[in-house]
């Protein structure tokens, strides 16, 4: 049996985000964005699975996120990522997690959305009043500048421009997904501390949901207004 024309492009696309992940994993200059936290980096290497996921849906997710899992475990440079049960298995959910976010935040109602809106912003309100513990300045311009964003997103919800909402919360629901599940992982395993794993949790995994939030909801909306133009149900 012939596969479908959407069975094609979901093999197509499936193949080249697949690509572009073992590209960032592999090239820590690219993968890797300097920022100005403990951390001193946050990775984009997952944010594929997630676009895969909200595209085409939780299989083609998975199967990013297990390139990313593999890409992570070889790489591997301390005990706990050189473990598959850390660095491979819960990568597979990034992808699922952040499709089922989106396809129901798309039809939600405009006070779920806004409800969405403020836990984020809680987070990253917590995230700057962190890091104003070691830099004051830094810690008031990550707030300032996680209060402009949700003050930005909230216009576009009254604005009826739900998707870019949905598309941010999904994005940072995939990148919290990767950070939970990979800590606990570790924790339950006993690599280190939960205390370590919350230090890192804040220093590294709330940075990179805002850097995931913002490329995924940029990326996918200007590729499904491009498959509008070309008349595509992307």
């Amino acid at each position: 049996m012939l596969p479908t024309e959407r069975g094609i492009r979901r093999i197509v696309v499936a193949g080249l985000l697949l690509a572009i992940t073992l590209l960032l994993a592999f090239t820590p200059q690219v993968g890797f964005i300097a920022v100005p936290t403990p951390a001193g980096s946050a990775t984009i290497a997952h944010i594929p699975a997630m676009i895969g996921g909200i595209l085409e849906g939780p299989l083609v997710g998975l199967i990013v996120g297990l390139g990313f899992g593999f890409a992570s475990w070889s790489r591997g440079t301390i005990p706990a990522f050189r473990d598959p049960l850390v660095a491979i298995m819960p990568r597979l959910f990034i992808g699922p997690v952040a499709w089922w976010v989106f396809t129901v935040l798309r039809r939600a109602r405009v006070g779920t959305l806004i409800g969405m809106l403020v836990v984020l912003l809680a987070l990253l309100l917590a995230f700057s009043y962190q890091v104003a513990g070691q830099t004051l300045w830094l810690g008031i311009l990550i707030g300032v500048v996680a209060i402009a964003a949700a003050v930005f997103l909230f216009v576009w919800v009254r604005r009826e421009e739900a998707i870019i909402v949905s598309l941010s919360v999904a994005g940072a629901a995939g990148s919290l997904t990767n950070t939970a599940l990979v800590l606990s992982a570790a924790t339950l395993l006993k690599y280190w501390s939960a205390d370590v794993s919350w230090g890192i949790a804040i220093t590294h995994g709330i940075p990179e949901m805002f850097v995931s939030a913002v490329i995924t909801a940029a990326v996918v909306a200007a590729i499904r207004q491009l498959g509008a133009r070309r008349g595509s149900r992307l």
